[in-house]
């Protein structure tokens, strides 16, 4: 039995305060349930977790409720990372003899009190208290408890056996039906593998959710993972397995800890939730230390969206806003979709990329191109030119004709090729540093050439021009082909030098137009 195997574990000492501490607990009404829990955890409940009990080799560490019960050798410790671990016990209790658990159970039994008038509104019933406590004396009325028989399709892959099915919220939140074992930071000996909850992230999650229940297209077709290291009973002439919790439970949750409390929380908000149903793989037979394992594989195998083919679909999005019907987005998404601007940058590059006396052509990679030499991907161009071209203090924006911006920000590349590419061999150039720097320094040079109104190619040379030579310093090579061919200065400054550059140059922008006398 696990629970022997977590009496086990702690010294001889703390073994025979286990003992008592375990049989006081039970002996507090006849209706209270042990179980034991991965990572040397041993929970009491009736239908709601009151008190979970954490086995290390030299002490008990006892997680209560908080409650207002006196304190005055202040034995309650505060579990300072418990809110965001998502855990409902907030207070500890260290119990290291039997003087310290004579001190520990008033808070034990206040933290019983505070689920009774959840689960029933009938006085607590005391057990006699036994010698010894026997396993099948642990269970409690949970033995009642229906067993969940669902159609499931089995999957093996070498030594791991996976039940593939899906579930309702309603019974994925049920008392106990799963556990996240969270790596304690605090704690030396803890065994657990998790991250901490993000709630941020969860809430997030619960308002998408909810948002979707009029439409009814809330979606979450990725699967959660759980698992367990018992077996559970499947049968093949049907496809069904049977989910007994109190044999099997409650299950590890090894991926999808945050989709489950996003729907914990959305169900609480919108009952609807409860009949929302989740796909998960349900894995067996799996030690604690396999599926660690597991954990550390999905969470570092798995690649997210290539952020040019992520621009591409906010492009799309964008464009059929007001023309199609839209499901529900996450409300990042949509605020993303509605400013559009991803849209038009995704344009721009494609507009550069495109054009035959395009100083770009067939230089930009595109979402799903092949990798290719002295050639910028369209996220990261993208990503330039919202962050600089599109933005209130750049004139180009002022415009509000795309074909005439369009023309003008080719023109501007244009007349920089001529100048610092004229023998098509300053490779940097069409790299990060040339896009990052040429599209910061748009703001300034467009906004010297509003007043006049003038972008053609050849007005924005003799202003490029001029501005290379009033260069001076450590920069002054910037209007140089040579400093953007490979191995040249260019390809050595990150983004930093490049922010420095482009203020230096602002600087020389400025000065080319003043007259050497100036009158105030």
């Amino acid at each position: 039995m696990l629970v022997e195997q977590h009496i086990g574990y702690a010294e001889p000492k703390i073994q025979s305060v286990l003992s008592e501490l375990r049989s006081r607990v039970i002996q507090l009404d006849e209706r209270v349930a042990e179980r034991a829990t991965k990572a040397q955890r041993i929970v009491y409940l009736i239908d709601r977790i009151f008190a979970e009990v954490k086995v290390q080799k030299k002490r008990i560490i006892v997680r209560v409720f908080d409650v207002d019960t006196p304190d005055p050798k202040q034995l309650l410790r505060h579990i300072g990372h418990a809110a965001r671990n998502g855990w409902q016990h907030d207070k500890e209790l260290y119990i290291d003899n039997l003087e310290s658990l004579d001190e520990s159970m008033p808070f034990i039994e206040a933290s019983l009190r505070l689920i009774l008038p959840e689960v029933s509104e009938e006085p607590a019933r005391r057990r006699p208290c036994p010698s010894s406590v026997a396993p099948t004396q642990m269970r409690g009325d949970f033995k009642d408890m229906a067993v969940l028989n669902i159609p499931a399709a089995r999957v093996r892959q070498g030594d791991l056996t996976l039940y593939t099915t899906a579930l309702k919220v309603s019974d994925l939140i049920q008392p106990g039906f799963y556990t996240v074992e969270t790596l304690d930071p605090a704690n030396d000996d803890d065994k657990g593998y998790q991250r901490l909850l993000n709630k941020g992230r969860a809430k997030k999650l619960a308002g998408y959710v909810m948002k979707g229940q009029d439409a009814r297209d809330a979606f979450l077709p990725t699967s959660v993972f759980l698992a367990t290291d018992k077996s559970v009973p499947f049968d093949p002439s049907t496809n069904t397995i049977s989910i007994d919790t109190i044999e099997v439970g409650p299950f590890n949750v090894v991926d999808g800890q945050h989709r489950l409390e996003g729907l914990k929380v959305a169900a609480e908000k919108d009952p609807r939730v409860l009949d929302f149903e989740v796909p998960v793989n349900i894995a067996i037979d799996l030690p604690t230390l396999h599926q660690m394992c597991h954990f550390l594989i999905v969470n570092t195998t798995q690649k997210s969206v290539d952020k040019s083919v992520e621009q591409r679909i906010i492009a799309r999005l964008t464009d059929a806003l007001d023309i199609e019907d839209m499901p529900s987005l996450p409300k990042w998404i949509l605020n993303t979709v509605e400013k559009g601007e991803i849209d038009k940058a995704v344009r721009y590059v494609d507009y550069l990329n495109d054009q035959p006396e395009s100083p770009w052509h067939n230089r930009i990679r595109k979402a799903n191109d092949d990798t290719g030499t002295g050639r910028i991907n369209q996220s990261s161009f993208a990503k330039s030119i919202v962050k600089y071209v599109l933005t209130a203090n750049n004139p180009i924006t002022a415009i509000r004709d795309f074909d005439r911006e369009k023309r003008i920000f080719l023109n501007y590349w244009k007349s920089i090729a001529s100048i610092l590419d004229e023998d098509r061999e300053s490779d940097t150039l069409y790299k990060y540093g040339g896009v990052e720097l040429f599209c910061q320094f748009s703001i300034p040079f467009f906004l010297k050439l509003q007043a006049a109104g003038d972008y053609r190619v050849e007005t924005m040379e003799c202003a490029l021009q001029a501005c290379f030579d009033n260069l001076e310093g450590e920069y002054a090579g910037v209007g140089h082909p040579e400093w953007w061919r490979t191995g040249g200065q260019a390809g050595r400054l990150n983004s930093g030098a490049l922010r420095l550059v482009a203020h230096e140059m602002t600087r020389a922008l400025n000065s080319a137009s003043m007259t050497e006398t100036i009158q105030v």
